[in-house]
């Protein structure tokens, strides 16, 4: 990280704008150089742009509290960077060039301004800005983003910044005497140290997750445990016989079930034939009922040939209305056009009357048009004439009037500026005592000025005076003050300085005693709740057995049902299969040869019909097949229906024994780890006096004691706390008891010189006084040794203002004769206008005159018109309108003539039609009335019912019919069937049981049967679960063993580096960092002070001083005078500086005061240690008022006072 440039305007002192440039010569070259100036001039404000432009805040504004001050018409706080905007400015800016630690360069600007740029406007919120200058991009201009966006580009915040580059005077010494925290922050930004705590925290977190991984697959292995192998092979054997036994009583059950089924088929059959008989008197009933229905459809049929002819003739009906009234209206528009034809005629007469007139109009006006156009162009020509001449009229009358008011004004001021001569030359009569130091002013104004700042100086030295002798008498009452109050915290501690820190060593070893007991009791809690947890949970896991033991008997018990029921569906789905094999080969013969005996229009053998719709053989047989696919389906359904309610419920007791299973198996992982944690709760060293409790009172007894140590710990804490409180005051009172003494000593010097300059100054006054003794009054000489400032300016006013007026005068005469000369020429000027304007006045007068008479000559030619322009509009207008409205007429008349052509065509074609349909109509009426002639039973209302039904209603009609016949028929076949199947099926008897005797049977033999299935498939569970947990014990061995390799590679690294926050290898390497920056401020320190070396003590990232001159005795770094502690941070500083990680090296250093307090040997090592860094190519700025250093560093940035509150910059 390198400087470029620092830009800044209207900062304090500084108005500006200024520059500094330090890539330009000569500070491109030089690795030193000093910043110089008096007290106040604005040194530190250099710095403190610097810090406004990256970081919009300012060191030493950091502890000004809540105190404001007032500003514009607010108040604002004094530690608000804005303060340093100079007073009486709109505005002000600091700007910073450097290379960040990528190497690209950036500019950081801040600003800020007041409302309208006004300088009694409010001040504004500031703005900053980040631009990268190598693409000329911005990168931030809001404040969050652009904190973010500046730490990446420059590697440091603000407070690191502060601690390792820009060494203020109120921050010399804080990264020697920083806390560990505030070092470690710093110092993991300077050596990029940051990895180190990543590594540390993974190399933890490793370990951990590697140990909790192997003690996981050790709780797993514990509950995986498989059988020894003489239970399992006994096991074996006693599933081989349960199976055996199982189908035995399944053969047994068979017999019983084909009892069963004959049984219930016999009833079913019985059932069939009632049902059957039923069905065959509903069918006829509804034959019967349907022979309106009938009847109807056979008339339906007759009508059928001529219903076609009765739909055209109601049609032709509705067609001829329309058409006769079609023809009617075109009768009457034709006698309509035919009167517009007419009226269209007349209108063209006229229209070609009226054109003819308005031409012979246009030829008569032709020779009094051409007249007028003559006497309109000469009216316009000497209308423009008119109005030239009498433009110029006005403008000689404007020239003449403006001409006679500028030689009125020439004439007034003439003798205005007389009188101001007048009075000029009374005013430098009375000022003539002035006119030697006039006339030199230039020579002696420089003398009288120095004399002023004398005069000042010395007037502000003789004020100051007094207060500097109050400063060095408050500095040594305070150095009393702060010693007594040192005396003071010992005695309210109540303790002995020497004693404080074995104290806090008493104190931390009983903390720590106390800390392993209160571990010990919360490791006695944590195993008495674990043993108090696992005994809940195995009394859950017992309950969950019971009731899981208790659903699967339920479920035994349906599946057996379910069985039963199953068997029977399946008997029934075989018989009901046979029955109808034989009803179809039983059709295929008597039914076949009742059919070929039908005959159409013969009735039938058996139903007496005169209709045979299933008379072919493929329409019967369809019917009855879907009769017997209809039965043979509805056995199957109720089979698979209860197939599938059985597959469910060995689903469920599956389910419920895997889950029975599962318990088990946690109930053997729980008694695990109750044996497990037993002998870790019995060897615990506390775990007698826990058990000497009630059991009821344990955990009360356990929460107690941890309650009671809790306490005691706090309160050693406290002690603890405060004791270290105490120390740490007591260093922080010896650090101001030191700095009060030295401010003390500061004082009585700043007493003695003050008093010196003031010698000094009374003696050079007396001097210029007594040069300037024949030049000035004696009561100006006087003003300038009590008010020098107000009696210089006064002086310098009075000579400025007679030097101005002579100025004046010597202007005024040479102005006063320009201006008589230029007052003759304007009036010789004046008189030629008048008489050019005299000749215009006639002009206008003549053309005025001939102007009239053409416009007489006009009016009387044109008449009633305007112009001729609109007399020849008018003329052409009104032929153009009568050839339009000639033109209309005639289109009007053909658009006639075609209507009528169209309409005459339209009335032939209606006509023709109109006959064509007549003549339809009386052919379809004798045709009607023929066929109602051979029906006379159809009535009128009869014939319109019949002729009422359209197709699909016909379609629908003959459907029924055909339904009711087929549906007898059917029911006399299944009637036959059935009552022959039912004789069948009683052949078919064999001596069985009777049906509860089978029934009682069936029960016993079911639930043997259940018993023995369940018996086979616990066993075949027990077998299962054992072959499973074989497998798992072995993959979970070879598990256990790579866990345990990997836990051990992880459990080494992280006894070295690893910690749960990553700071013990954050640690290792920032002390080794800390080691190096102590040997490099150590190379420092051989230079600046020779008895001193720092070294690493007293914690981990702690600083002590060893003195070598006290036999290498280490001591704290408060423990440094003034002088010393500056010296020793300024060798940490050059330290930081030579340092360099991967991302961040520092290149620019500024140091600001601190050189006053040293004596003139360590003045000279300190500039020693300076020049070399020259060499390592670095840039070192200094602020100090030390004379020396200003002769000893050539390169200078000088601030110099101006006055006023002003300073300018210059670089030398």
């Amino acid at each position: 990280m390198k400087i470029l440039a620092i830009r800044l305007k209207n900062l304090a002192s500084l108005a500006g704008p200024f520059e500094i440039d330090f890539t330009a010569e000569p500070l491109a070259s030089a690795g030193l150089f000093a910043i110089t100036g008096p007290t106040g001039a604005g040194k530190s404000t250099l710095l403190d742009a610097l810090c406004l432009a990256l970081f919009g805040a300012v060191p030493r504004l950091g502890d000004t509290g809540q105190a404001k001050m007032p500003d514009a018409d607010t108040d604002i706080s004094i530690g608000e960077p804005r303060t340093l905007i100079r007073r009486g400015t709109g505005g002000g800016y600091a700007e910073v060039d450097f290379v960040g630690v990528n190497g690209r360069r950036y500019r950081a600007r801040w600003e800020a301004n007041r409302a309208r740029d006004k300088a009694s406007g409010k001040l504004q919120n500031s703005r900053q800005s980040l631009i990268d200058l190598d693409s000329d991009q911005l990168l931030a201009s809001q404040k969050t983003e652009y904190k973010t966006q500046l730490e990446l580009a420059l590697g440091l915040n603000f407070e690191q910044f502060t601690r390792a580059v820009l060494l203020a005077q109120s921050e010399f010494s804080a990264f020697l005497k920083a806390n560990d925290n505030e070092r470690s922050e710093l110092l993991e930004k300077l050596t990029d140290t940051a990895l180190y705590t990543q590594l540390g925290r993974r190399a933890f977190d490793k370990a951990k997750d590697a140990k909790d991984a192997h003690k996981q697959l050790q709780d797993q292995a514990t509950g995986v445990v498989p059988l020894a192998p003489e239970a399992r092979a006994e096991l074996d054997q006693q599933l081989a016989d349960a199976q055996q036994q199982l189908k035995t009583q399944q053969n047994q059950l068979k017999q019983l079930e084909l009892q069963h089924t004959w049984l219930k088929e016999l009833r079913e059959w019985q059932e069939r034939q009632r049902s059957a008989t039923e069905q065959l008197q509903r069918a006829q009933a509804e034959w019967d009922n349907q022979a309106t229905q009938r009847q109807d459809l056979s008339r339906l049929d007759q009508l059928a040939p001529q219903r076609h002819q009765f739909a055209r003739r109601a049609e032709l009906l509705t067609l001829l209305t329309p058409l006769a009234a079609q023809i009617q209206a075109h009768i009457e528009q034709q006698a309509e056009l035919h009167t517009r034809q007419a009226q269209a005629q007349q209108q063209q007469a006229s229209a070609q009357a009226a054109l003819a007139e308005a031409l012979k109009a246009q030829g008569d006006a032709v020779p009094l048009l051409r007249q007028a156009f003559e006497a309109q162009s000469t009216l316009a020509h000497l209308t423009r004439d008119l109005a030239k001449r009498t433009e110029d009229k006005q403008q000689h009358e404007t020239a003449c009037t403006e001409g006679q008011a500028l030689l009125k004004g020439l004439q007034d001021k003439h003798a205005h500026v007389a009188e101001r001569l007048q009075r000029l030359a009374a005013e430098l009569e009375r000022s003539s005592a002035l006119a030697p130091l006039s006339e030199a002013w230039g020579a002696y104004r420089d003398r009288l000025q120095q004399l002023m700042l004398i005069g000042n100086r010395l007037k502000k030295g003789q004020s100051e005076l007094p207060q500097l002798e109050q400063r060095a008498t408050t500095a040594a009452e305070k150095f009393a003050q702060q010693r007594d109050a040192l005396d003071l915290l010992y005695q309210e501690a109540g303790a002995e300085p020497h004693a404080v820190a074995e104290q806090i060593q008493l104190l931390a070893s009983l903390l720590q005693d106390n800390r392993k007991q209160q571990r010990a009791f919360e490791d006695l809690t944590r195993l008495w709740d674990s043993q108090q947890q696992l005994d809940q949970q195995a009394a859950a896991l017992r309950q969950k057995l019971a009731d899981a033991q208790q659903q699967r008997e339920q479920l035994n018990q349906t599946g057996l049902q379910t069985k039963a029921e199953l068997a029977v569906a399946e008997q029934t789905l075989t018989v009901t299969k046979q029955l109808l094999e034989r009803q179809r080969l039983a059709r295929s013969a008597s039914v076949e040869e009742l059919r070929e005996q039908l005959q159409d229009g013969q009735p039938c053998p058996v139903c007496g019909s005169h209709e045979h719709p299933y008379h072919q053989p493929e329409a019967l047989l369809q019917s009855l097949g879907r009769h017997d696919e209809s039965e043979e389906a509805t056995a199957q359904k109720a089979v698979d229906t209860l197939k599938e309610k059985l597959t469910e419920l060995r689903g469920e007791v599956g389910g419920l024994i895997a889950q029975q299973k599962e318990f088990l198996q946690q109930q053997e992982h729980l008694a695990t780890q109750q044996h497990a944690l037993q002998p870790s709760l019995d060897a615990h060293p506390l775990a007698a006096s826990l058990f000497n409790q009630d059991e009821a009172k344990r955990s009360h007894w356990l929460a107690q004691q941890l309650s009671q140590l809790t306490q005691s710990i706090t309160q050693d804490e406290q002690r603890q706390g405060a004791l270290l409180n105490l120390q740490q005051n007591a260093g922080r009172l010896q650090q101001q008891l030191q700095a009060a003494q030295d401010a003390s000593q500061q004082a009585r010097q700043l007493l003695v010189d003050q008093q010196r300059e003031l010698s000094n100054d009374r003696e050079r006054l007396d001097e210029e006084l007594n040069a300037f003794a024949s030049l000035l009054p004696a009561d100006t000489l006087e003003g300038l040794r009590s008010d020098p400032a107000a009696t210089f300016m006064q002086l310098d006013q009075q000579v400025s203002q007679r030097l101005e007026q002579l100025g004046h005068q010597h202007d005024e005469l040479a102005e006063q004769q320009e201006r008589q000369q230029a007052i003759e020429k304007e009036h010789t000027h004046q008189q030629h206008r008048q008489q050019q304007l005299d000749v215009l006045h006639q002009q206008v007068t003549e053309l005025s005159e001939q102007q009239q008479a053409a416009q007489a000559t006009l009016t009387a030619l044109l008449g009633e018109h305007t112009s001729a322009e609109h007399w020849q509009q008018q003329l052409e207008q009104v032929v153009v309108q009568s050839r339009q409205s000639e033109a209309d007429a005639n289109q009007q008349l053909q658009d006639i003539r075609n209507q009528l052509i169209q309409l005459a065509a339209d009335l032939k074609a209606q006509q023709e039609r109109q006959q064509s349909f007549e003549a339809e109509q009386h052919t379809l009426d004798a045709r009607t009335n023929e066929w109602r002639a051979l029906h006379p039973e159809l009535d009128d209302h009869g014939l319109a019912r019949l002729l009422a039904f359209d197709d699909k209603q016909v379609s629908e009609l003959r459907q029924q019919v055909q339904h009711s016949e087929k549906a007898v028929e059917q029911a006399k076949v299944l009637l036959q069937e059935r009552e022959q199947r039912l004789a069948e099926h009683l052949a078919l008897h064999n001596g069985n049981l009777e049906a509860e005797a089978l029934d009682s049977a069936l029960a016993a033999l079911n639930q043997q049967l259940a018993e023995g299935e369940k018996q086979c498939a616990e066993l075949r569970a027990r077998q299962a679960d054992d072959q499973r947990r074989q497998d798992a014990n072995h993959a979970l061995a070879e598990q256990i063993a790579r866990a345990y390799d990997e836990w051990q590679r992880w459990a080494r690294l992280n006894a070295l580096i690893g910690s749960a926050t990553g700071d013990t290898f954050r640690k290792i390497a920032q002390a080794y960092n800390l080691d190096l920056l102590v040997h490099h401020a150590n190379v420092q320190l051989r230079q600046l002070v020779r008895r001193y070396r720092l070294k690493r003590g007293g914690s981990m990232l702690g600083l002590l001083v060893m003195d070598t001159e006290m036999g290498d005795e280490l001591r704290s770094v408060h423990s440094l005078s003034g002088g010393e502690t500056f010296l020793v941070s300024l060798a940490l500083a050059l330290g930081l500086a030579s340092m360099a990680s991967s991302t961040l090296k520092i290149e620019s250093l500024f140091i600001d005061e601190g050189f006053g307090s040293l004596d003139p040997e360590s003045l000279q090592l300190a500039m020693d240690a300076l020049d070399g860094l020259q060499a390592q190519g670095r840039k070192v700025a200094v602020i100090s008022h030390v004379q020396e250093m200003h002769e000893r560093i050539p390169v200078q940035i000088q601030v110099k006072r101006q006055g006023n509150g002003l300073s300018t910059l210059e670089v030398k």
